[in-house]
């Protein structure tokens, strides 16, 4: 407990929280002892504040029964002693309510939770929708987040471990695995990490996630990220750990391997054959958003003879007016399209969608009607824009790597794409998350772990734990 004197407390309160305007300090006396409040205004409930505290706080005072024991007097749900200032101070920044007595023993102290709802509703989240299952999204709130968590795994081996990040932000950290499931080399290497991070503020989980890549920041991503609370669960009961970081609905996961970004929540409540149609599909989706454009280009300018004659002669029909080689009508359509959709992306919502399709729309119809563009490169363009939206994890890493492609293909045609896709084999094979290797199940090879990587099995595989 605190070994400071009442005035002390009071002076050091003062100083620490000068110029703050929504610090409230309120001294009173109440019968024979001075009673001060100290807390920040909005973080706290009004109403719970008067009745649960004050009221009962006071009465015991005028009446000379207060002896110190704040637990018989106060009727709020939590309460504790505080043993230095800096504790009071980062207690008061999180919403506690400090209470200080001066008795003729010295001053009593006491940190009393009455903190204000200030997050949101319970919602489903807008970037993970599903038309069938649960819709529960996480919350900017840590310790709804943990509760919610609670309300998919009932069982004591739900284990969580907080720590504080951010010399500024002083930013809760959560860790949350299932005891038994989760390997425990990889809990303390990322409690290690995270507790010997120097940031000065973390404001979002992506702040975490990049500062735990270290120096070398990687194409790929190493952590999986979803607000979504069912999704989450069920990486915890395959064996990986959550990363809740207060302030943010995007729960991290850890390991993260290549073959969570075409699993989806739904896989697991359709029947295995559609599942499975549906996950090579993904995966085909993925190869198309890759290698589509630099296929189109390598084929026109290098082997045009693979191509059908009446599709070539067409092709050739087509091109023949127009101002730009095959090659860099490509890359300018590419271009075109990331520039309306992040147009797109950062206008209000409201009319963000509505831009990106009129642009789309007007802009691909007035390139061809203008003789700027083929209509083969505008649908090779969009369709493979589209494919790369079926994994969104990948979308961002997707559009790096086409114009890579593009341009291997116009060097060297074919051999120039086959090389491009075996340094990509060769980078994701040798990369790992947390010990775990990206390519799992693939490679190493894990013939049970593949029952859930192309093939959906649920019967086999729903809440399973994965040898990572």
């Amino acid at each position: 407990m605190l070994t400071i004197g009442y005035d002390e407390a009071i002076t050091a309160l003062q100083r620490e929280f000068a110029d703050c305007a929504d610090f409230t300090l309120r001294q009173m006396q109440a019968g024979s002892h001075r009673l001060t409040i100290a807390c920040f205004k909005g973080m706290s409930e009004r109403g719970a504040l008067g009745e649960l505290v004050l009221r009962p706080l006071l009465t015991a005072l005028k009446q000379n029964t207060f002896d110190g024991n704040y637990g018989e007097v106060l009727r709020c749900g939590s309460l504790r002693t505080p043993k230095s200032m800096p504790e009071v101070f980062d207690a008061m920044l999180r919403g506690d309510v400090f209470l200080a007595v001066d008795a003729e023993s010295g001053g009593q102290f006491c940190l009393a939770n009455v903190q204000a709802g200030l997050s949101r509703s319970v919602e489903e989240p807008d970037s993970d929708v599903t038309v069938r299952g649960p819709r529960l999204g996480f919350l900017e709130d840590a310790e709804k987040n943990m509760t919610l968590l609670r309300q998919y795994l009932r069982t004591g081996k739900l284990k969580f471990v907080s720590l504080t990040v951010g010399k500024l932000s002083a930013t809760r950290i959560t860790l949350a695995y299932l005891e038994g499931r989760a390997d425990q080399t990889v809990v303390d290497d990322l409690s290690r990490r995270i507790a010997s991070l120097r940031a000065e503020a973390i404001m979002d989980s992506g702040n975490l996630e990049m500062l735990l890549q270290g120096r070398r920041s990687p194409l790929f991503p190493m952590m999986g990220s979803t607000e979504k609370v069912d999704k989450v669960a069920s990486k915890l009961l395959a064996g990986r750990v959550g990363v809740i970081v207060d302030g943010s609905p995007f729960v991290l996961t850890v390991p993260y391997v290549f073959a969570e970004s075409i699993q989806s929540a739904e896989d697991y409540l359709r029947t295995p054959y559609y599942a499975t149609a549906i996950r090579f599909l993904r995966f085909f989706s993925v190869l198309l958003s890759l290698f589509l454009p630099a296929l189109v280009v390598a084929i026109g300018e290098f082997h045009p003879t693979l191509m059908p004659g009446g599709l070539r002669e067409q092709l050739l029909e087509g091109r023949k007016d127009l101002p730009l080689t095959l090659f860099w009508e490509c890359v300018a359509c590419l271009a075109v399209f990331e520039l309306v959709r992040e147009v797109g992306v950062r206008m209000p919502r409201t009319v963000g969608d509505a831009v990106g399709i009129v642009a789309s729309i007007i802009l691909g119809d007035a390139a061809v009607g203008a003789g700027l563009a083929s209509s083969l490169v505008i649908m090779t363009v969009a369709l493979s824009a589209v494919c790369a939206f079926i994994v969104p994890v990948y979308m961002y890493a997707t559009v790096l790597l086409r114009f890579l492609f593009l341009f291997a293909a116009e060097l060297f045609g074919f051999p120039g794409i086959a090389l491009g896709m075996v340094l990509l084999v060769a980078l994701t094979a040798q990369m790992d998350s947390f010990g775990a290797p990206y390519l799992s199940p693939l490679s190493p090879l894990h013939p049970r772990g593949m029952e859930d990587f192309l093939l959906a099995i649920p019967k086999k595989t729903l809440g399973r734990r994965e040898e990572l």
